[in-house]
C-alpha cells in the first residue's frame, strides 16, 4: 500500500523568518492530491516540531474534515522553540488528514492542503516536509498567497506507518525442462485502498536463479505470480520477497517448495530387421522432454532379447539428445524375436518400446541355397532345392537344367558376390534339418561354363523353411520369403 512515513511541516513568517528551511526540494504547494490519507491499521506520528515567529502560533490536525484538534501553542515574542511529538492511531478505517497552523494574533488558520490560501510548501514524499508561513504583523489573511518563502515560522515531520503486510507462499508444481507459470505467493494488506502497483516482488527459485514477480489483486488481497523453467527434477526452496514500493521497511518474505517432476521420456523402436544369430546393433531411440537440459549420465537401459535373456543396453547420443540404445546378444537358434528396451531416467521416468528381429543362419556347413530373381519378393513361396528347381525358379535355359539349387561357393555369401556350383545334383547340400529362418541367395539367370554353373547374388533374403527337405533332389526344400537382408 502507499504509506506516508514521514512528513515535515514548516512555516515561513512574512514578518520574521528566524529559522532556515530544511534542505529538501519542494515538490508541491499543499499536501498530495486528495490530501493525506492514513490507511487502515496505520498511525500518524508528528515529530521535529519547531517554530520561529513573533506572533503567537497554534498547530494541530483535522481528521475527516472534522473539528481542528490543537496540539501545541507557541508563545510568540520573536523567538524560536520546539514542541512535543505526537502520535495518533492506528485507525480502523481510511482517514483523511489535514495539518493546520493558526496565527492567534491575526485570528486566521492555514491548512496543509493549501486552503483557504497557500501558506505551506510540501516537500519530499513519505516522509513529507511541510513549511508554514503565518499571516505576520500585517494580518493579510486571505488576500495574499505565500508559497515561495525560504524560511519557516512552523514545521513538523509527519510519519504515517502501515501495519505490516501478511504473506504466505504457494507450492509450485512443475516439470523438468518445461516452463512453469503461475502463482507463487499471496499476501494481504489491511489497507483496502492499496493497489497492486504499490508493491514489488522478487522470486528466488531455489536453483540459483531469480526473477521479478507480477503482483495482481486489490481491495487488500493480492497474489504474486512468476515464470521459470527448471533444468533438473527435484525439490527446490522458493522464496518470494514482497516490498511496499513506498516503504521498503514494510516487507514480507514467503517460503514454499517447488516439486519438479522428472520430464517424460518418449522411446521408439530401432531394431535391425534381420541379423545373424549374433545380434549387434541398435534396439531403441528416445528423447527426453527436458532437452536440452538432460545429460547422458541421467539414463540407463535394459534389453530383453525375447528369448528369456536380458542385458544392459548402451546409451549414446549428443548432449540433450536424441539418444539411442544398443546391445549385443547371441541367440541359441534362429527365429523371430521381440526385443523390448526399457529406458530409465535417474529422476524416475521410464519409457518402454519393442520391435522384432529375425535371427537367421545360412545353410549348415557353409554355402547357400539359391532362388531365381522373380521369386525373391516378400511373402512369396519359393523352392530353393529340388529336381524341379530350374522350372520353378524361371532361371530357364538348358544351361541350368541340371542345377538343383545349392551353391557351395562362396562359403559365406554376400550381396553382389559371384556364386558357383557343380552340375548334376551339385555339391551335396546339407544333410539333416535346415534352420527355421535361413538366408538364401537371389540370383540372376545362372549360366553354365564347362562343368561349372555360376551366377550373381543380387539379393539375400530370409526364408522361413518348411519341413520335408532332404539332400535328395526328390525331397524339395521349400519355404516363404519373410525378410530381405540386402
Amino acid at each position: 500500500m502507499r504509506r506516508v512515513t514521514a512528513l515535515t511541516i514548516l512555516a515561513a513568517a512574512s514578518v520574521l523568518a528566524v529559522t532556515a528551511a530544511q534542505a529538501v526540494p519542494a515538490l508541491a504547494i499543499g499536501s498530495p492530491a486528495g490530501g493525506f490519507v492514513i490507511p487502515i491499521g496505520s498511525s500518524a506520528s508528528f515529530t521535529n516540531v519547531q517554530f520561529g515567529a513573533c506572533n503567537n502560533l497554534t498547530w494541530g490536525y483535522q481528521l475527516n474534515g472534522g473539528a481542528n484538534q490543537a496540539q501545541f501553542t507557541f508563545p510568540g515574542g520573536c523567538g524560536t522553540g520546539s514542541g512535543p511529538s505526537v502520535t495518533i492511531g492506528p485507525f480502523a478505517t481510511p482517514t483523511s488528514l489535514r495539518v493546520f497552523l493558526t496565527d492567534n494574533v491575526c485570528k486566521f488558520t492555514y491548512y496543509s492542503d493549501g486552503t483557504p490560501v497557500d501558506h505551506v510548501i510540501v516537500s519530499g514524499t513519505n516522509p513529507y516536509s511541510l513549511r508554514f508561513a503565518d499571516g505576520g504583523g500585517f494580518c493579510e489573511k486571505t488576500t495574499t498567497t505565500v508559497n515561495n518563502f525560504a524560511g519557516f515560522n512552523f514545521h513538523v515531520d509527519l510519519a504515517i506507518s502501515d501495519r505490516a503486510i501478511t504473506a504466505a507462499g504457494t507450492g509450485v508444481s512443475a516439470a523438468e525442462g518445461k516452463a512453469f507459470a503461475g502463482r507463487v505467493a499471496t499476501f494481504s494488506d489491511v489497507d483496502t485502498n492499496a493497489t497492486a502497483s504499490d508493491y514489488s516482488a522478487t522470486v528466488s527459485w531455489g536453483d540459483g536463479s531469480s526473477s521479478t514477480g507480477t503482483v495482481t489483486g486489490g481491495a487488500g488481497s493480492f497474489s504474486v505470480s512468476g515464470s521459470h523453467s527448471y533444468s533438473e527434477e527435484g525439490s527446490f526452496p522458493v522464496a518470494v520477497a514482497i516490498t511496499d514500493s513506498d516503504n521498503a521497511s514494510n516487507s514480507a518474505t514467503t517460503n514454499s517448495t517447488a516439486a519438479v517432476a522428472d520430464a517424460a521420456l518418449v522411446a521408439g523402436p530401432a531394431c535391425l530387421l534381420t541379423s545373424p544369430r549374433s545380434y549387434d546393433g541398435p534396439t531403441a531411440t528416445f528423447v527426453d522432454a527436458a532437452s536440452p537440459s538432460g545429460t547422458l549420465s541421467d539414463f540407463s537401459a535394459n534389453i530383453n532379447w525375447g528369448d528369456g535373456a536380458t542385458s544392459t543396453g548402451v546409451v549414446s547420443g549428443p548432449g540433450g539428445g536424441p539418444y539411442s540404445v544398443s546391445g549385443s546378444h547371441t541367440y541359441a537358434t534362429t527365429g523371430s524375436f521381440t526385443i523390448t528396451t526399457t529406458v530409465t531416467d535417474t529422476g524416475g521416468s521410464v519409457a518402454v518400446t519393442s520391435c522384432r528381429t529375425i535371427g537367421f543362419s545360412f545353410a549348415p556347413g557353409g554355402g547357400s541355397f539359391v532362388i531365381g530373381g522373380p521369386k525373391g519378393s516378400l511373402g512369396s513361396s519359393v523352392t530353393f532345392w529340388g529336381a524341379q528347381w530350374a522350372k520353378l525358379n524361371s532361371a530357364g535355359g538348358m544351361a541350368t537344367a541340371s542345377f538343383k539349387g545349392f551353391a557351395e561357393d562362396p562359403t559365406t555369401p554376400t550381396c553382389g558376390a559371384m556364386w558357383s556350383a557343380d552340375p548334376g545334383n551339385s555339391t551335396p547340400p546339407p544333410a539333416g534339418s535346415l534352420p527355421a529362418f535361413m538366408a538364401v541367395m537371389v540370383t540372376s539367370a545362372p549360366a553354365r561354363s564347362g562343368s561349372a554353373i555360376s551366377g550373381i547374388a543380387v539379393h539375400i533374403v530370409i526364408v522361413q523353411t518348411n519341413g520335408g527337405y532332404s539332400p535328395n533332389p526328390g525331397h524339395a526344400g521349400t519355404g516363404t520369403v519373410v525378410a530381405t537382408v540386402c
